[in-house]
């Protein structure tokens, strides 16, 4: 029975955590909407900004454009800060924020930043295990339906080794984002963007993306728990 009102319960859960990570991207882009606007007492535009850091740190970074919204990120295959059109060009203070933010991760790069090398050699099994799940999930709902007496149990077991990976790579993910924000903050400071409205703007789009962040490890936490307890529960029927 109480395996039962595990699973039930993880399922409320799930909905809770879901609501929150949608919750969680309106507010990044309600947070970005609202500062892309406000221009940076830097005078310089997200890529200028990127090459500046890059120069300032020797780093030597690759600094280009990429295609997308708010698709800006640090690649460390080839050291490259990759920033979207929107915000290379841009001299606001949201766009400021994110590429100091990606410049964050490059640091951590450089300095061997023990959660962002651990991140690293999950990454490819997080990204792999987030194609699976959708498929996974489906596959899992008609064996349920139609065949849980015959191939149900493997589902059940790959689903929870599956949400188990995600759950560890969002647990290393977030300290690392946090740290990243944490350094954006310290980056711009150090330049001069130290006036009380400039400093709050930058925090409300780096909070609102760590938000992002928590809300993924909930959601995978309680996809776990729901798995883990239908586990349980079928072990405990056998």
């Amino acid at each position: 029975m109480g395996y039962y009102i595990g699973y039930i319960v993880s399922g409320v859960v799930i909905i809770i955590s879901v609501i929150i990570a949608l919750v969680a991207q309106v507010k990044v882009n309600n947070a970005y909407e609202e500062n892309k606007e406000k221009l940076s007492s830097l005078d310089m535009t997200g890529g200028q900004l990127a090459e500046k850091l890059s120069s300032d740190y020797d780093l030597n970074l690759m600094v280009r454009q990429c295609n997308g919204r708010l698709t800006d990120h640090y690649d460390p295959t080839d050291r490259s800060l990759n920033i979207s059109q929107e915000n290379f060009n841009s001299k606001s203070i949201a766009a400021q924020a994110i590429v100091a933010h990606e410049f964050g991760h490059a640091l951590q790069h450089a300095e061997n930043y023990a959660p962002f090398k651990v991140r690293q050699t999950v990454v490819k099994a997080s990204n792999l295990i987030s194609r699976m799940i959708m498929p996974l999930l489906i596959v899992g709902i008609l064996l349920q339906i139609f065949l849980l007496g015959i191939a149900g149990p493997l589902v059940i077991y790959i689903s929870v080794a599956l949400y188990a990976v995600a759950v560890i790579a969002n647990l290393i993910t977030l300290p690392v984002e946090v740290n990243a924000s944490s350094r954006a903050k310290d980056l711009l400071v150090k330049l001069g963007c130290t006036s009380d409205s400039e400093v709050q703007a930058t925090d409300k789009v780096l909070n609102a993306a760590s938000l992002t962040y928590v809300a993924s490890l909930l959601v995978s936490m309680a996809y776990f728990l729901r798995f883990l307890f239908l586990l349980l529960m079928w072990t405990k029927r056998d």
